[in-house]
């Protein structure tokens, strides 16, 4: 089958784009431009790499030449000017569509996110909801995911906590720490969305993704601190404080260390119910602690 992937060579795309060459499809892929290293991973997979952007209509058309499937994974966590989330996830998914429909493509898989909602506790779960629509709205053969945290190599929300257990004495935790994430291998993410091209269960429907079990933020600390046979005290930093730190780091970072999204959006868990994803494809997602000593080790 030949395949249009964008973020191709992002976290999930870099794995995606693997596992789709390892079952033999043809790839086309489209890539920021400068980014020589995530364009030579993808030739070396074999795929045809465009350069362009989601936001630039003009750097699409043709990208997706001759594709029977796109898969869609484009998205951001911070905005930047010109490149908020509205223009990325809504107005991106709208001219990819666009370009899906050019190319005569009749299959589209798209990468939500858990907690997508009209009404949602940031802007960008209300605009990861407002893509969906587009895309249930496009007329073409549609699956969707809405995955929870997701984790593996190169992923960088794991490893953000894997060095702070490495190193620091006390890790910080926004808040008491119980709020839930139902974090979910990369590599189950990969055959999730390779499945769903040929699996014909799948085809307009929304699917969340997780792990096989929810985790308070605290027991993924405690989880991460046993695999490395350490014991790390917790420092609950007040979320009034932390908001108003995220408040000024928007303000003055151009790349700010958190911002009010991210706080709310961890404060508001990230758990799902994949009752249907096991019943659809057939197979136990991985359970974290069983992967992270290895993702550990790989650090």
């Amino acid at each position: 089958m030949k395949i249009f992937l964008t973020g191709g060579s992002g976290f999930v795309g870099r794995h995606l784009a693997a596992e789709l060459a390892s079952r033999g499809h043809e790839l086309a892929c489209l890539v920021r431009a400068g980014d020589n290293n995530g364009a030579a991973f993808l030739q070396e997979l074999g795929a045809r790499v465009t350069s362009g952007s989601v936001i630039d209509p003009a750097s699409l058309k043709g990208a997706a030449e001759g594709a029977d499937a796109v898969i869609h994974l484009v998205g951001i966590i911070l905005e930047r000017p010109g490149a908020g989330f509205s223009q990325v996830h809504v107005a991106g998914t709208v001219n990819v569509l666009a370009e899906a429909k050019r190319a005569g493509a009749g299959r589209f898989i798209h990468m939500s996110a858990a907690g997508a909602a009209a009404v949602a506790v940031s802007r960008y779960l209300e605009t990861k909801w407002t893509a969906e629509e587009e895309v249930r709205a496009s007329g073409l053969d549609y699956t969707i995911f809405r995955p929870s945290i997701i984790y593996g190599p190169r992923g960088e929300f794991i490893h953000m906590l894997i060095r702070q257990v490495r190193l620091l004495p006390v890790v910080p935790v926004i808040g008491d720490g119980r709020y839930r994430l139902q974090p979910v291998s990369v590599f189950d993410i990969a055959r999730l969305f390779s499945d769903s091209l040929t699996n014909p269960k799948t085809i307009n429907k929304t699917y969340e993704a997780g792990g096989p079990r929810a985790f308070s933020y605290n027991e993924m600390v405690d989880a991460i601190a046993a695999a490395m046979g350490k014991r790390r005290l917790k420092l609950h930093l007040p979320v009034a404080v932390m908001k108003l730190a995220a408040v000024v780091a928007e303000k003055i970072m151009p790349q700010p260390f958190v911002t009010r999204d991210q706080v709310n959006m961890l404060l508001e868990e990230s758990t799902v119910d994949i009752e249907a994803m096991r019943a659809d494809f057939g197979f136990e997602p991985v359970e974290f602690k069983d992967e992270i000593r290895q993702l550990i080790e790989s650090r």
